[in-house]
This record gives C-alpha cells, structure tokens and sequence, in this order.
C-alpha cells in the first residue's frame, strides 16, 4: 500500500486549495474514498478539501465514547450539523471495557490503533473503497517520524515509512493512531500533511466554515483517554467529561469576552489559546506523567508549588526544572472529592513548542472553584510547564 501526501509550501489559502485539489484529482479521481472525520479541524479541512476537488467520498465518524463534551454538546451532534452527510459508527459498548484499567500511555494509543483500524477495515470492505484519506498534518508526522517534510516523497510506501521510522527513532515522541496501518486500499491520501494548526485555520476562514469550527481547539486522537492519568475508569470518564467542559468553555468566554474571539495570535505570533483543557488523576502529585527531556519523551512525577503567584518566575522555574515532568501550581485544594484535577492552557504556533497562557490568577481561581463545586475534585491545578521540557498532553 502507498501513502500519498501533499508536499507544498503555503503561501496563501487560495494557492494551497488548487495545490490540493491538483493532487487529490491526480490521486483520486474516479476513485471512491473513505475519509475518518473526527470533528477536529483537521480531518474536516481533509474532507472539504476532497469535496472541494469533487471526488467521491464516504465520511465517517466512530463514536468510542471517549469525545469530549462542548457546552453540553455531544462530540457527534456537533460535527453531524456541521457535515450532514457524515456516517456515524458506535463502537461505545466494544471499545470502552478493553481500555477501561489501562494505564501506559502508549498501549492506550495501540487500542485506539487497533479499534480504528478494524472500524475502518471493515467500512472500506462494505463500501468497496479505493482510498483512504486522514488528516494527518506535520506536527503528526514530525512526532512520529522524527523528520522535516521535505524528507518525505509524495508517494511512499508503507515499508518506506517503517524504515524511516527506524531510521530516524531518536527523533520519536510519541506514536499516531492513523500513521503506518496498512489497509486494503490502493492508497492512503494526506491532503493536509504540509500543513500547521495555524495553516489550517486560515484555509477554514477561505472555505467559509463557521467560528466555532476555526477555532475548534486541538484534540488528541486517543481522545480523553490522553487526558485521563492512569487507568481510564466508568467513574473518572464522566467526571473527566464534565470537568473538561468547564475549563474549556469557560476560557473560550474570556477571550470571547475580552477579544470577541476565542483565538487570538498574539505578539509572539503563536495561537492564543492553542490548546485547553482538564487533565483528572486520583493521586496526580504520586503519579508519573509525560514529559520531554533532552528532546525524548519521558515519564516522571510532576512537581507541585505553592507561592505568591508570579507568572514570569514561575514560568522560567518550569523551564529549567530536572528529574519533574511538569510543574503544577496549586489553585485551590478541598478537603473533599477523590479527583486533582490540572488546568492546561497553552499558546503555540504549530504544537512543536508551546508557551503557557498568562492567565490573570483571579480567573483562574473563579475556574478552580467552579470545579471544587463539584463533589468529586479535590484539588485544582495549573500547570505552568511549557514544551518543552513538558509535552502538551499528558498521554
């Protein structure tokens, strides 16, 4: 099987669409594609893309009930809106027991591998498809095969990737659940795989899709199971879901509020918030979690801190910390609730690197207390790691 990637520069939407479209009708054409829409920002922009160049598309979402909830809004009526076409798979009752206790960060990204994998095998026989198209982009594929763009080919095999990732495994951080599966396809085609977060908003402003799409904040492919530490549980799923509506959607009202948007680019010119959101552990201060030193991905315990709240200081111990893997400092702590919960807002340009959101820390104690409402949480954090040394999500 081949993979066909779109390698171009980007200079404007307009001549990265006709670049797109160029590939796709000379990879595509006359073919019938499967394309796995996961309500992010970018699958959705592979998708339109694919409908942009007229080529016959079949697209699917797989409900494993790991979405996250927006504004009390399940993760499948969104993107059912806003694609309406969109077939959606549930493999809830399957998937959910065989990652339930399941605590190494990397065999979670295997289950999510292999329940996708056989999902998508199975509608790519029933539907007959041709092809299959991701939305892979470059930080995915930088993370996974520790290389620049420019040093992959448009067409490659899948051996010619395995080998790459053999080659270059010292540049490894972390695997993709949709990067080197083979499946019964000619091909798998990666319309956006040149491209950055940032890269990909601008092309959803030219494609006329809705704000609360373009700024669509980035979630992993192991879905909240990269953001649950430990063991994935029945009781902190639920806990986790709403604990991350909360933060997510109450700093997207702040920047609403103060910008009138929920994205700004800052004078850093990074994505101001890239990434938000709740990560829940039952003992997170006795509980390893990523980090990255020397540029390889590590697993140690975080660091707790309790002092006068001064960002800039704060932000350069973070910086220079050894033998932690985050730092974490302490909001609010109950003497109640099983869950410690750490309230992750980062700004980035492309995910390769990340600075931590200066937050006003009177707003975020209005968060912490939001939580503490609740009698599950115990105690609230905010971690003040940037990447590196620590990586953005915890799995």
């Amino acid at each position: 099987m081949l993979n066909h990637r779109l390698i171009t520069s980007f200079t404007t939407p307009e001549q990265f669409i006709n670049d797109a479209i160029r590939f796709l009708k000379k990879h595509a054409k006359d073919k019938k594609v499967f394309c796995a829409l996961s309500g992010g920002i970018d699958s959705s922009t592979a998708y339109l893309l694919l409908k942009k160049a007229n080529i016959d598309t079949i697209p699917i979402f797989i409900d494993h009930g790991l979405m996250r909830i927006i504004r009390s809004k399940e993760e499948r009526e969104y993107i059912k809106q806003l694609f309406p076409k969109v077939k959606i798979i549930d493999i809830r009752d399957k998937f959910l027991p065989k990652i339930y206790g399941e605590e190494d960060a990397e065999k979670k990204r295997m289950l999510f591998k292999n329940a996708y994998s056989k999902i998508i095998s199975k509608v790519i026989e029933d539907e007959d498809c041709d092809l299959l198209a991701d939305g892979t982009i470059l930080p995915d594929i930088e993370e996974s095969f520790g290389v620049e763009i420019n040093d992959l080919k448009e067409t490659m095999s899948l051996k010619e990737e395995q080998n790459l990732m053999e080659k270059h495994k010292d540049g490894f951080i972390k695997s993709q659940h949709n990067l080197a599966i083979a499946y019964d396809v000619e091909a798998t085609i990666q319309p956006v795989a040149s491209l950055t977060k940032d890269e990909i908003r601008e092309l959803l402003k030219d494609l006329d899709m809705p704000q609360e799409l373009v700024y669509r904040k980035a979630f992993p492919g192991p879905a909240l199971a990269a953001r649950i530490i430990g063991a994935v549980t029945e009781e902190n799923l639920s806990v986790e879901k709403k604990v991350h509506d909360i933060v997510e959607s109450s700093i997207e009202d702040y920047y609403i509020k103060k910008y009138g948007e929920p994205m700004i680019i800052n004078n850093l010119g990074e994505q101001e918030p890239f990434q938000v959101f709740a990560a829940i552990s039952k003992e997170i201060l006795n509980t390893k979690v990523t980090g990255m030193i020397e540029g390889k991905r590590s697993y140690e315990f975080p660091l707790a801190i309790k002092a006068k709240w001064d960002y800039d200081n704060l932000i350069t111990l973070a910086s220079t910390i050894k033998c932690f893997s985050r730092v974490l400092y302490e909001l609010e702590v109950s003497l109640n609730g099983k869950f410690d919960i750490a309230i992750r807002c980062i700004n980035s340009i492309d995910a390769r690197t990340a600075s931590v959101t200066k937050l006003p820390i009177s707003f975020l104690h209005e968060i912490a207390s939001k939580l503490l409402a609740l009698e599950e949480i115990k105690s609230v954090y905010y971690d003040i790691t940037p990447k590196p040394p620590g990586t953005i999500e915890y799995v």
